[in-house]
């Protein structure tokens, strides 16, 4: 089962924190830090540094694949079987119920403590007239709560803010004067330092948290540093630390009385042994040492917490505004099921007008894939309009190995630009060498393809491109599909990779093209394959327009846009490359031809009325050939029509 992005960024997060808090907690033992009020700091700082974790580190974008052009596109997939979107446990959905369920009962039980506060002080009775050591402390710290006595207390605890409050056992008059002045003076200092304040902060992060134990490791620190850093200064205002340790082993042996998580209390029963201990033990450290720890101690913290993001990083969500009609898919579908790889892979072409743009982004496509491996109900989940038409003609083209039973999957095509003034990542460095032209190579075995009898049947003709790596000893490796229909794909393909080529001194890298042509009686013509340079997609702009001035013409059965006849709309429409020729002699300008548009929105006749230099015009001929239309309307019904197109190459 293959977890959503949510979950495993979740999962991610919950690592690091675990590392930097176990580093965290062993660094102050290693560096011998025992000031309260400095341990105090460190532990608040590990817990912010916890909490701001996720914005402080980058987020891992998808690996980038291929490099085309000045941008580069990445491709991942995943995959489940058709009809099994909602059909397997719901685990992940179970898991965030569960989350936020324990973020609820938290909550209820922080409100519960608060509503508990409030009626225990308005059962208590006020504690007046104090002691007069009490008051003098009251008069020196410059703070003036209301005293409360309550018999549901065992422990005094401090809270509120206007006023501030302080609830005391009833025993508390009873006790000797030198008891009350320190109990009173903790309280005091609570009060003094605000500290209700940040307990209530650290009971909302324990409740957004609930489930982290490194997070509640690290707040028991802070509030065990903070009641040292309150005795101690106790201690200093009073000057008596006997009395003092006495009046908290006094207030321990009464029991630790309610629960009052929001409240800071004078004693909580697990931290006596090591409050008692730092006051026995007066630690002191020089200034010098003190700095040098605390730098190294920051020093490691940083490393820590680099190796936690290294070793478990954050993933950066799909980037790209959603198609427009389309709806959003959830990062959990599809899900229970390894995607299934293509055989025949046709790579996006980064458009030119998102480059000189500059918009780049994540597109993801839902598929479903067929037993016979064509790939149907393409569908663009999200992603950038200008990127989004790239990525669909391109994996329309791809082909599956058989299977079964029809699957669902979801392909990620990454559109990346280089960053400004930097060269474009760098193509594999296995066997990419630069294509070479025809003359180069001699085939000695060729296979000629194999009309598909699907493709006959339903009129298709047009031209495959097949990248094929040439090894040293003439096979073929490394077969790749750059573009045609894929009916005609897996025949070209089948055929190719049984060619045999004259030996060579080095592996080499040509493009072979197949055009599949139909006879004018719908027969099949030979397949013609024939080797081709390596080129850029050059960018075609088509004109159509009725040829010879003509308006709604009928000539031969084939009509001519006006008088009631609609032009016909391309719907599929790849660009025709450059030759290396052409590109060298960077030539530019317009190939017109005159073509006729079957019933079926296929090119039917192509003939040229403006040609170019260079074999632009067989590229463009072979290119439209491949086009697919609405076909035009008359009447509302298709008609066969002729139209003129213009087909313009520019360099970029």
């Amino acid at each position: 089962m293959s977890p959503p992005l949510w979950f495993a960024n979740f999962l991610s997060y919950c690592l690091q924190v675990i590392l930097l808090a176990l580093v965290g907690t062993a660094l102050p033992a290693l560096f011998r830090l025992r000031a309260p009020r400095v341990l105090l700091t460190y532990w608040q700082g590990l817990l912010v540094g916890c909490l701001v974790l996720p914005l402080v580190q980058p987020w891992k974008s998808p690996a980038v694949a291929s490099s085309i052009g000045d941008g580069s596109v990445s491709i991942s997939l995943q995959g489940a079987p058709v009809g099994s979107a909602g059909s397997h446990f719901p685990l992940f959905q179970l898991i965030a119920g569960g989350l936020l369920a324990g973020i609820l009962v938290r909550w209820a039980w922080l409100a519960l403590g608060l509503y508990r506060l409030r009626a225990i002080r308005r059962a208590a009775h006020p504690f007046d007239p104090l002691p007069d050591g009490v008051r003098e402390l009251e008069s020196r710290l410059g703070v003036s709560p209301d005293w409360y006595l309550s018999p549901e207390m065992e422990s005094p605890a401090t809270f509120g803010i206007r006023p501030p409050s302080i609830l005391l056992p009833e025993r508390f008059p009873s006790m000797n004067e030198a008891f009350q002045r320190a109990i009173g003076g903790h309280e005091l200092l609570h009060v003094a330092r605000r500290d209700w304040i940040l307990n209530l902060a650290e009971e909302l992060i324990l409740t957004v948290f609930w489930f982290h134990p490194a997070v509640a490791w690290v707040v028991h620190r802070i509030r065990l540093s903070r009641e040292q850093t309150v005795d101690a200064e106790v201690v200093r205002l009073t000057s008596a630390r006997k009395p003092y340790m006495s009046a908290l082993l006094e207030i321990a042996t009464g029991g630790t009385g309610q629960a009052l998580g929001t409240a800071p209390t004078f004693l909580k029963e697990r931290q006596l042994a090591q409050r008692i201990e730092l006051l026995v033990k007066e630690v002191t450290m020089s200034k010098m040492r003190l700095f040098l720890s605390l730098t190294s101690i920051i020093v490691m913290l940083i490393l820590a917490g680099g190796m936690g993001i290294w070793a478990f990083p954050l993933r950066a969500p799909a980037r790209g505004s959603a198609v427009a009609d389309q709806p959003v898919a959830d990062e959990s579908a599809p899900h229970a099921f390894v995607a299934p790889e293509p055989v025949t892979r046709v790579r996006p072409v980064y458009p030119v007008e998102a480059k000189k743009a500059g918009i780049e982004g994540i597109v993801v496509l839902r598929a479903t894939v067929q037993k016979d491996g064509s790939v149907s109900n393409l569908e663009v989940l999200r992603g950038d309009p200008q990127l989004a038409k790239a990525a669909v003609d391109a994996v329309r083209q791809w082909r599956y190995a058989p299977m079964e039973k029809a699957v669902i999957t979801d392909v990620t095509v990454n559109f990346t630009l280089a960053k400004t003034g930097a060269s474009p990542p760098s193509p594999p460095a296995a066997k990419e060498v630069t294509p070479v032209a025809e003359t180069s190579l001699k085939v000695v075995t060729k296979v000629r393809p194999v009309y598909p009898l699907e493709a006959k049947k339903a009129g298709i003709e047009g031209i495959v491109v097949l990248r094929a790596t040439i090894e040293k000893d003439g096979s073929v490796s490394d077969l790749k599909v750059l573009r045609g229909d894929p009916q005609l794909v897996k025949a070209a393909f089948d055929a190719v990779r049984q060619w045999r080529y004259a030996a060579t001194e080095k592996g080499v890298i040509t493009d072979v093209t197949i055009n599949f042509t139909l006879a004018k009686d719908g027969t099949a013509s030979p397949a013609h394959p024939a080797s081709r340079e390596a080129v850029p997609l050059a960018k075609s702009a088509p004109n159509l327009a009725s040829p010879g001035g003509e308006d709604g013409g009928v000539s031969g059965g084939v009509y001519s846009v006006g008088n009631g006849v609609s032009a016909p709309v391309p719907i599929y429409k790849p660009d025709p490359p450059y030759t290396k020729q052409a590109k060298d002699a960077k030539l530019q300008g317009n190939v017109v031809l005159q073509i006729i548009v079957g019933v079926d929105g296929t090119v039917t006749d192509v003939k040229i009325t403006q040609e170019f230099d260079k074999g632009l015009t067989e590229n463009a001929v072979d290119t439209v050939k491949t086009w697919r239309f609405h076909p035009a309307m008359k009447a509302g019904k298709p008609v066969p029509c002729r139209v003129m197109v213009e087909v313009t190459f520019k360099m970029y």
